[in-house]
């Protein structure tokens, strides 16, 4: 499975396991956020599961998550979760793939950004999956 990341974010290996994808600098040399792509096997049964599963999970000072509507990227269905916060927000996307789970987890600073820049930045990435 991959992600295509455009040329001016940078892309690296976490600990061997994850890829984060850094959104592009701005004019003062500091990137708004970044995404964390993650695949490996499920217990998970079915893509709702899974959402419930991940949207109980989440960490971090957040005054609302919510289940947004689903997505389709590469021919597959994602679900996407969303949180808000004071010092980041929070964009969850994960799909079963078989048995494997894909999920990008996207963080922003929304000092550094607009929740209209965060979905284009997010944007430029999630559509170019493929299984």
């Amino acid at each position: 499975m991959q992600f295509k990341a455009p040329p001016d974010w940078s892309v690296s290996l976490e600990d061997g396991v994850s890829y984060v994808m850094g959104s592009p600098k701005d004019e003062q040399g500091y990137r708004a956020g970044r995404g964390i792509f993650n695949a490996g096997s499920s217990l998970a049964l079915s893509l709702d599961e899974l959402a419930t599963t991940s949207r109980d999970n989440v960490i971090g000072d957040y005054s609302k998550v919510e289940r947004l509507k689903d997505v389709t990227f590469g021919g597959t269905t994602f679900f996407h979760i969303r949180g808000s916060g004071e010092a980041q927000t929070y964009d969850l996307y994960g799909a079963l793939v078989g048995d494997v789970e894909v999920s990008v987890a996207w963080s922003f600073n929304p000092d550094l950004a607009t929740q209209k820049q965060i979905d284009g930045w997010i944007n430029q990435v999630m559509p170019t999956f493929k299984a």
